[in-house]
């Protein structure tokens, strides 16, 4: 009778244990269950996230795009313009020396057709 109160004992403590560690184990799947919704929500919203940075990315691309096109642009703009002025102040020397030389012949005539005058009126 000793041993099955011993045993009988040892049985409750044995239920006693498993109660505990049932409940133990129960504490544990709730909370793993909780921690799996909580990671659930998060990688919803990192979903969202993404999503919204996927659209971020397009209108960037979109704006650089744009802006790219607009340098290039600007960029030949630039060049034709200082082609052009090249260009002007080529054409700007050239009228230069034209004028300077027409000058030197117009002095050069001007003195002799003072001297032809001069001479003219001596005579």
């Amino acid at each position: 009778m000793e041993k099955f109160r011993e045993k009988l004992s040892s049985l409750r403590t044995e239920a006693d244990n498993a109660t505990a560690r049932g409940d133990e184990l129960e504490n544990r799947v709730k909370s793993l269950e909780n921690e799996g919704i909580s990671k659930d929500h998060e990688i919803k919203s990192l979903e969202i996230r993404v999503k919204n940075l996927e659209n971020e990315l397009e209108v960037a691309t979109a704006n650089l795009a744009k802006v790219t096109t607009s340098y290039n642009d600007s960029k030949a703009y630039e060049e034709n313009a200082e082609r052009k002025v090249t260009a002007l102040e080529l054409e700007s020397q050239d009228k230069e020396e034209k004028y300077e030389s027409l000058l030197e012949k117009y002095n050069a005539s001007k003195a002799e057709l003072d001297e032809l005058a001069r001479q003219f009126d001596e005579l």
